[in-house]
């Protein structure tokens, strides 16, 4: 395993190029898909002089575009999507999830140094913003560093996380507002894992019982086409969509033998929350969250998870008998004050609907697997708290006709108050108390933090069915804060200076001012 130079890394960084690709004409939703290329070809020769600073473990390009893909039964829907290719690296590093609209499953180890060539073949800017990893923010793909139709940049990291589910996604946000849900609700979505020696040596379950599901819903019309309805509804609750898709496709029924299986599930709505249960109302086991395993497993009667938020799930089913049937399941709540309104928006599956999502038929025998161990990892660490550790507040609330604000204050570009500096290398302590009637998953950029206290200061607005499934151990970089709750997380300012955003994941509320910046400053 190769140490990082961490003298090297502020060297990497973003290093942008045109590309040589042709801009294409907008269409209502999507556009024409256009033939592949090989990434950075035209790249000027000045740009070339950095990026070829290697050498590197891993060097891809991911480019977004648009074409068709079949996702139900019948004509194949418009669809952006991230199509990858591998220069450089293990195999296993890109790998589909499927025949859909998901981006390639990027698998990385801890310790490589990682090239991407990223390319925007769509008719309007966009990035890539890597959610969860510990960058330099200029690689971090903030809407302040748009990549324009028909250019490309590259960048290049450390990877230097924990073994876990990350994802990547686009982060726009132009001068008529935020991009982010229409440009992911088009498909522009894909998981990363990484890997570790702290989880290998754990032999827990890999190839096929090993599930990555990304649960994204949606709504179609016509001939199967994709329909993204916005106004007052969608901006105040999320886009809420009439069908709930896994990996880009409807749910289908999985075969599977009695033995061990791990889930790693990411949801990737715009801003639907699931509540995962097994359909025989079994324990829902948790080994990780979206920072990496927890220090040993836990027991939920159900799992809480917001948008943006990754679970990782142990079952065992070696004690199943062949021909016994289990689902895992999105179980029935109650979504607050709005709960009778059809998910505000005009959705046929408003929030807190019960369905399907893993049907899952056991068809044979099978002996292979290790049972689950009693600590998964001993070293996990909390940042350092103390009664000196100072406390930063954040009020989340609504602005009547024009979305949610942070401390009153909504989204002004790489605008930062002074209340929004914090120093290189100090831990704070983050304060989100949500004063609105929406629940409003936090998501802060560049770092992994530790969920250390929730309070509910207002028992009069609702969503309590989901209390029992939140998961706050472990590391996150995204956590939810119910109507009328105040969470406060502990978080190390490490390595990196320079511009990060911290903002609301339901994708409606960012696009709608629910999002700023801070400054690290060294």
């Amino acid at each position: 395993m190769k140490r990082i130079d961490r003298s090297r890394r502020r060297l990497l960084g973003r290093i942008g190029g045109l590309a040589g690709v042709s801009a294409l004409s907008p269409t209502f939703l999507l556009a024409g898909c256009d033939n592949e290329t090989t990434a950075g070809s035209n790249l000027p020769a000045s740009a070339h002089r950095d990026v070829e600073q290697g050498p590197f473990d891993v060097d891809f390009r991911l480019s977004a575009q648009s074409g068709t893909v079949p996702i139900l039964p019948g004509t194949p829907s418009e669809v952006w999507y991230y199509r990858g290719a591998l220069a450089e690296g293990p195999p296993d590093t890109l790998a589909s999830i499927g025949e859909s609209y998901p981006g390639p499953l990027i698998r990385l180890r801890r310790g490589q140094r990682v090239r991407a060539r990223l390319e925007n073949r769509l008719p309007e800017d966009t990035t890539v913003h890597w959610h969860g990893l510990h960058v330099p923010p200029n690689v971090d793909g903030q809407p302040r560093l748009p990549i324009k139709p028909g250019e490309s940049t590259t960048v290049a990291f450390d990877v230097d996380d924990r073994a876990g589910l990350y994802w990547y996604h686009p982060h726009p946000h132009g001068p008529n507002g935020g991009r982010v849900g229409f440009q992911s609700y088009a498909g522009l979505a894909g998981p990363l894992i990484i890997e570790d020696e702290t989880e290998r040596a754990l032999d827990l379950p890999g190839g096929e019982q090993e599930m990555v599901l990304v649960l994204q819903d949606r709504s179609f019309a016509g001939d199967n086409e994709l329909t993204f309805v916005g106004g007052m509804g969608s901006m105040m609750r999320g886009f809420l969509g009439n069908r709930v898709l896994v990996n880009g496709r409807p749910p289908e029924t999985r075969e599977i033998g009695t033995q061990p299986y791990r889930l790693r599930i990411l949801n990737g709505s715009n801003a639907r929350i699931y509540k995962l249960a097994w359909s025989d109302g079994r324990p829902v086991t948790v080994i990780g969250t979206g920072g990496g395993l927890l220090a040993a497993p836990q027991r939920y009667p159900y799992v809480t998870l917001a948008p943006a938020q990754r679970v990782d799930l142990w079952v065992d089913l070696s004690e199943a008998r062949v021909g016994e049937q289990l689902a895992l399941v999105s179980d029935q709540y109650l979504s607050g004050m709005m709960g009778g309104m059809g998910g505000m928006g005009g959705s046929r599956l408003p929030a807190g609907a019960r369905f399907e999502l893993l049907p899952l038929r056991v068809t044979h025998r099978a002996h292979d697997g290790q049972p689950l161990p009693e600590v998964l990892d001993s070293g996990l660490k909390t940042p350092p708290v103390t009664p000196d550790t100072p406390i930063r507040t954040f009020d989340l609330t609504m602005k009547m006709m024009r979305g949610f604000a942070i401390n009153g204050r909504q989204f002004e570009g790489t605008t930062v108050a002074d209340d929004e500096v914090v120093t290189l290398g100090d831990t704070e302590i983050w304060e989100f108390v949500n004063a609105s009637m929406m629940p409003h998953p936090m998501h802060v950029h560049g770092l992994q933090f530790a969920v250390i206290e929730r309070k509910r200061i207002d028992r009069q607005r609702g969503w309590s069915e989901l209390e029992a499934g939140l998961v706050d151990t472990g590391q996150h970089d995204t956590v939810l804060v119910l109507p009328g709750e105040r969470v406060r997380i502990a978080l190390t300012f490490t390595d990196f200076d320079g511009l990060y955003l911290y903002h609301c994941h339901n994708m409606e509320h960012e696009d709608n001012g629910m999002m700023r910046y801070y400054r690290v400053r060294a």
